[in-house]
This record gives structure tokens, sequence and C-alpha cells, in this order.
């Protein structure tokens, strides 16, 4: 009866407009023939001027048309009545009433409508004229990112704009579950049994199937919908994988809509691209590349889901691991259970390649790739000053606002203490939600480390900025604490905010921090990120954690508890899985979804930072959450630092279960004296190629180095690294020595420092140059290296750097 027109889409960080969503006619059409065409909704609900303050017909109520509510600003509702009483609409066989969208502003809104009509039937089945009168109710109109949500149909397009919507993170999520499925240990069914820490987690599959033809497909996930898959994380072993055929069947389809091969699926999907498929924190060991893979693209379905791999038989290698014979495939994949009744509309086959979807991965992917906010109208305060010790430097805010942007930039002697010791503070209506060292809560650890993901971003000019939207109701304050022995000068503090509608499905920024110093990695144990009581949703968090030994430290699966679970929801694979590389990678990386701004600890004594930032896979809750991450360490007779920050967000009367302890962030914190060249970022290859590349040797600091290939004489590699204080003395680099390894003169900030080093040799191996009275200064540091003539007899040109140091 009544026919809603489409919601406009459009960015909810840009509705700062008046919203004059009233300028569509109403069409009326009675039995084929449109017997009404309007000049405006305002007009057909008598409230002209669409009736804000100081207009005609402001909210009322009269006999034959009602206008009680209409909010104007970023976000709001209006409802709207007519009774057609004295002008009856009459119709015989049909009528269709449909309403134009408000074409003045690009708003994304949400219609209601109720129509209420008579109709009158005669006994001998002759139609009577019907008295028709209608009743529009336009209420929730949502304006921007509304507080109160109609249940609207779930499509990619809707799912990609809420992937770059902000401001729906400050909102309750409640028609929807998060869930995962994964090849975790089937070993681990309780954490009072032994099992509950076992680490075989490759193909675990949920249960092989064997078709009518003999293929045998084995089967990921088999989910019931309505639901929509949100991110896919594999990773293979790269030297004898089959690369496979992956397929999606929907809606309990026989045949699948999505079918391929399983990197040109996951990681390498040319119709979706990056950020969306991405490989993350490659690197090449004994012949073959190793790395992450993942999807983040979103595909719904309205019924069902069925997810398979099928090996490849013509390729598959002779056993490997656990005697397994055939791919050895790890998996995680997160999802949605939408509540029974959301409509979804079902990826169907072919979408990819029509391009269905083009501009909406489009304008989702420049909105991912660059968050900073450009077209909507913010108000800044800025702050500035020397905060001496156990002193603080803060602002307040008064009004119903949002942070939208915040960022700050810190300069004293000791940087790296100094980004664990000074801390953030947030206080909102009157509640601490958030403390945390500056580091860590950019992402950053204690070193800086340039990065950007879709909330956060770190500069080599050393500015740490988040974009998650921070509301209050009524006042808000930021305080920056120095609980260190230095001073530390405040270079500046941004703070940008917009007006912001509060109601009773807004939701409290949070983030909270935790150290486990020292902790012994003798026992295999659940580590807590953090518990919550109360109501939610988890938006990211970010690890620093410094590794005392040369063994991989990162075996350990998360475990996620939802409402009071027993068994938990979410149990993982490995810690870098949860963070999406692999194969305990020192290689940094950085993508809108996930980062590792610095991998130096992974396989030395040294410190690791990794991100996950969640966007469709944001994890709701209603009474708990409780998060646990396995330490799972190679080396089982150390002691490590382990510093986990979680983002989330919750009602006011929600809370973590801890405390924070000023203590923790007054302890010294660990440094490696080496400087990784495979860590470092890559500026410039001007011939040759640059891999990073691992031995399974200890002889390499971190089994690993930087290696340039193919360079012809001229050729040029240039590398820079971040230096967290300025350091004198002699230089120390260490580079590979073999066979096929040419020269090369070595520049350290534009100095020459060697000239036509010959790194030649029958056997493999280190070689160290020293180079005395050098200094790094604080800041960025660049590494130049200028390929001289390859060795004779040299079938290659090859040049490797593993690391270098300052020795005072």
């Amino acid at each position: 009866m009544w026919v809603k027109t489409e919601a406009a889409t459009h960015d909810a960080l840009a509705t700062t407009q008046l919203p004059v969503w009233l300028e569509g006619d109403e069409i009326f059409t009675c039995d084929g023939e449109m017997r009404i065409h309007g000049t405006g909704k305002e007009k057909y609900f008598d409230c002209c001027w669409d009736s804000v303050p100081g207009r005609r017909n402001n909210a009322g109520c009269f006999p034959l048309h009602v206008f009680p509510k209409f909010d104007r600003g970023e976000m709001g509702y209006a409802s709207a009545y007519r009774w057609h009483l004295t002008d009856l609409v009459s119709f015989i066989d049909s009528i269709r009433v449909i309403v134009e969208k408000g074409p003045t502003n690009s708003i994304a809104a949400n219609y209601e409508s109720i129509a209420f009509y008579n109709y009158l039937q005669k006994i001998n089945d002759m139609k009577e004229k019907l008295s028709y009168y209608l009743l529009l109710l336009a209420l929730p109109l949502l304006l921007g990112t509304c507080n109160a949500r109609a249940q609207k149909k779930v499509t990619i397009e809707t799912l990609l704009n809420e992937m770059t919507d902000k401001n729906r993170l400050a909102h309750l999520d409640d028609d929807f579950k998060t869930l995962q499925s994964s090849s975790y240990s089937r070993e681990a069914v309780s954490k009072d049994e032994e099992g509950w820490f076992h680490n075989s987690d490759a193909c675990q599959f949920d249960r092989v199937d064997t078709l009518d033809d003999g293929r045998v497909e084995y089967v990921l996930l088999d989910a019931n919908g309505p639901g929509v898959i949100v991110r896919i994380w594999h990773a293979w072993h790269a030297k004898t994988f089959s690369m496979g055929t992956y397929r999606f069947y929907f809606d309990h389809s026989e045949t699948p809509q999505i079918e391929g091969r399983i990197d040109e699926i996951i990681s390498e999907n040319q119709f979706v691209g990056t950020p969306f498929s991405q490989t993350t924190a490659a690197f090449f060991e004994h012949g073959g590349w190793f790395s992450g893979h993942n999807l983040y693209f979103p595909l719904p379905y309205a019924k069902h889901c069925k997810i398979t791999y099928e090996e490849d038989k013509d390729r598959v290698s002779e056993p490997t691991w656990y005697d397994y014979m055939g791919d050895i495939l790890y998996y995680q994949i997160n999802y949605r259970s939408y509540s029974e009744g959301t409509e979804v509309e079902t990826y169907q086959k072919g979408d990819w390649e029509n391009g269905k979807y083009a501009e909406a991965i489009k304008q989702a992917k420049a909105k991912l790739e660059d968050p900073q906010l450009k077209s909507e109208e913010l108000k800044q305060i800025t702050e500035s000053g020397r905060i001496a010790p156990d002193k603080s430097l803060s602002t307040s805010i008064e009004g119903s606002k949002a942070i939208k942007q915040f960022s700050l930039k810190i300069n004293t002697d000791n940087m790296e203490q100094a980004l664990r010791s000074t801390v953030i503070c947030m206080t909102f209506d009157g509640k601490k939600t958030v403390w945390v060292p500056v580091g860590d809560f950019f992402g950053t650890g204690y070193k800086i480390s340039p990065y950007q993901s879709g909330y956060s971003r770190v500069t080599n000019e050393r500015e740490m900025t988040m974009w998650f939207p921070m509301p209050f109701k009524q006042s808000a304050q930021i305080a920056i604490h120095n609980h260190g022995e230095q001073d530390v000068e405040i270079k500046k503090m941004d703070i940008h905010t917009s007006d912001w509608k509060w109601d009773d499905k807004s939701l409290y920024f949070y983030a909270n921090w935790r150290l486990y110093h020292d902790i012994a990695t003798k026992e295999k144990q659940d580590v807590n990120f953090i518990s919550i009581k109360g109501k939610g949703k988890h938006v990211g968090d970010a690890l620093t954690l410094f590794n005392n030994s040369k063994l991989w430290w990162g075996e350990g699966d998360e475990k996620i508890y939802v409402d009071g679970e027993s068994f938990p929801s979410h149990f993982g694979t490995g810690t870098e899985d949860y963070y999406g590389y692999a194969w305990c990678s020192v290689v940094n990386f950085s993508m809108p979804f996930l980062a590792q701004p610095c991998g130096e600890g992974n396989r030395s004594p040294g410190m690791s930072t990794m991100s996950r930032w969640r966007m469709l896979d944001v994890i709701p809750f209603n009474s708990s959450y409780h998060f646990d991450m396995e330490l799972w360490h190679w080396d089982s007779n150390i002691k490590m630092d382990y510093a986990p920050t979680v983002f989330w967000y919750g009602t006011y009367d929600s809370k973590a279960e801890y405390t924070n302890n000023i203590e923790d962030v007054q302890i010294p914190v660990k440094l490696a004296k080496r400087y990784e060249a495979e860590n470092f970022a890559w500026e410039k290859v001007s011939g040759g190629e640059a891999i990073n590349e691992a031995f399974l040797s200890h002889e390499w600091s971190a089994q690993n180095h930087l290696l340039w290939t193919g360079a012809q004489e001229g050729d040029k590699l240039v590398t820079n690294f971040n230096v967290s204080q300025e350091q004198t003395g002699t230089l120390r680099m260490v580079f590979t020595n073999g066979p096929n390894y040419g020269a090369a003169d070595v520049y350290l900030n534009d100095q020459l420092v060697f000239e036509n080093l010959d790194f030649n040799n029958e056997q493999l191996g280190l070689k160290e140059y020293k180079s005395e009275n050098i200094i790094l200064p604080k800041g960025q540091n660049r590494v130049k290296l200028v390929a001289r003539l390859k060795a004779k007899h040299a079938d290659e040109h090859k040049i490797g750097l593993d690391y270098l140091m300052i020795e005072v």
C-alpha cells in the first residue's frame, strides 16, 4: 500500500546541513491513473517551510493534520500525520502511494509509514468505492547517524557504508552476534581438561564432504542465516601448498556462488582489491613466500552459508607436519548472525565480475585509506605546554558533543620512557573511561613506529592521531599526566569536536591498559586482556611486548567469551593470526584493519607492537565480555613484558574489572640495542628487488635479513628507521656474506661510512663492519646502499643487511 523510496546513502560525518527532507512530493495513483501529484511533504502535512521553530505551523496538533515532532541538526527524528476525512481518496481496483525522498540534502535516512483504509465489498462481489484515509508516520526519520535505527535491508552497499561510518561505533548494536569459526585444536574442550593449550591448529575442519562425483571438499564454515561473512584470515605452508579451490555456497545452493583459487579469492582478489583483500608481513624462506592472507570484503546471505576448500590433487605434496598428506591450511572466519526476520540480500554469482559494487568499493576504499576528516564541521581545541613530573595538562569541554579527532605530539629526552610513563586520561560526564599510556593508546608501543590504520596514525614527525568518536552528554575532561621522572613537552594536543545528540542508544568510549611485567613463560597460560560487566561492544585492541628470547612468543590463541559463555565463541589459532599476519614474521605492515608497526621482538630480543581495529567484525555484548590470550612461548625459560590495550564502547554503568596502577607505567621500559634491517621502511629501489628473507638459523639476529637482489652497478636502495633519542658512538653494521653476494657503498644519513664493501665469500655467513664517532640523531634516519660491480664468477648480485647499532 505504502511504497517507501530508497534512502540516500552518504557519509554520515558530512551531515551538517539543515535536513530539508520534506522536499519530496507525494504521488497517488488510483486504478492505474495518477490522481494527485503534490509539491512537497511539508505541504501535504500542512506544515510549510519544514516546521522548524520560528516558522509557520510549528509542532502542534490540529483536527486533520499533526506535526508533533521535528528534530533539526545532525541526528533526530520527525513524525507527521494526516487524516483524509473531508477529502477522501477513492479507488475501485488499486491504489499506489509513493513519496519522493527529499532532494535538497544527501542524508542517510530511514522512513517508516502506516496506512489506514476502509475496504467495502457487496455480497454479489460487486466492488464498492473505497473510502480511504491515510496516516503517514515517519518515526524515526534518521538524519546522519541516528540514535533510533529502523531495521533496514542488509546489502553489500549498506555494509560498506557501515564499515566507514565511525559514528555508528558509538551506538548500541542489538540486531546481530559476531561469531568465529577456526581451525583451533579440537583437543581443547575445557580449561579444566588436558588439551586446553594444544597447538595442532591446522586442517581442523568442521567436516569433510564427499560429493557424488568423488570430489572431496573440506568444510570450514556451515552457518544458518541471516548473516554476513565479515573477515577471513588464512595461512598456508607456502612450500608445499597446492593452491586449491575455494567455494562459497549461499542459501543452500548446490552450486557455489563464488569459486576459484584460494589466493585469488582471499588475498589477491582483483575484483575488490586492497585493502579488502591483502597479504600481510610477507617474507621469503627456503623457496617459498610466507604471509597472512586476509579478506575483509563483506559477503551477506539470507538463509545459509557454507565455505569449503578442495585441494589440487595434481599438486598435493608429500606428507609434512602432523603426518598429514595434503595441504597445511589454517583459518579464521568471522561472521555475523542477525536476528530472525532481518532482511538480507544474498551475494549473487557474478556480482564481483560485473562491477556491481565498483562505485561502493571505490568510495569505501578512499575513506578507509584516508581516515582524515574532511567534510565535517569541527571545532578545534589546542593545548600545549611543559609537564613536570607528577603534574598534568588538561582541558574541559561542555555540552552534548563528541570528540571526533584527537592528536598529540610530545617531546622529551628519553622518548621511549615518556611514551610509557605519560598517560592519557579521559573523563566523560564524570566517569573516567580512558587511562592508557600515550604510546599504547596510539598503537605504537614505546617506540615511534610510523603506521596508519582506519582509526589511528603515527607519523615520522612523531604526531599521533586517533579517530574513534568519543561522545558525551554534558561534559568531558582530557588530561595528560606525567608519571615519569623527566619533564615532558606537549608540543600540541588537538581535540576536534562536533555536536552530538545523545539518546538511550549512545555509548561512551573506553580504553583500558594493563601490564604483565616479567611474566614467566614456563607454563602456558591464559592472559586476560579485559573482563567487562555491562553492555557494549569491543572495537579494537593493541598489544605491546618485549621478548627476551630468539624464539617465537606468539603461538597462543585468543579465547573470547560473550555474555557468560561457558566455551569461547571465538577460539583462535595463534596471536599473530588474530592480528592478521602469520609465521612469526618480523616484517612491519599496516592497513586499515590491522597493523604491526614494529616486529623486532618476534624472533629476537626486542619490542613488538601490533593492533587490530574492528569495523564490521565488532563484537557486541549485552551483559559481559571476557577476552583472554594464551601466552604460549617456544622458550619456556624466560620472562617477558606483555601489555594489552583494549578499545571498547559501553553504557555509563559498564565497567572493566581491573584498576590502573601508576607504578606499572613507571617501570623502566626494555629496549633492544639493534636496529633490525628487515624492519626498515623502503623509500626507494632504483633497480633489482628488495625482500625480507628468513633463515632457520640463529646466526642472523632475528633469523631474517634485508636482501637486495638483481641490482646493477649504480642502483640504489634507500631505507629509513626511527630513533627515539640521539645516540653517539661506534657504528656496527652486520652484512650477509656468501656466494653470489656483491659489493656496495654504504651511506648513513647521506654520510659515506663504508666504501666498496665486498660481501662475496665461499660460505654463507655474517660479517661485522665498524665506523667510529657516528651520531644517530633523534627521529628518522636513513640508510642508502649503492651497488658496485658484482663479484667475479657470481651468477647474481646480492646484498644482505642484518642490523646496525651504536656501541657507546
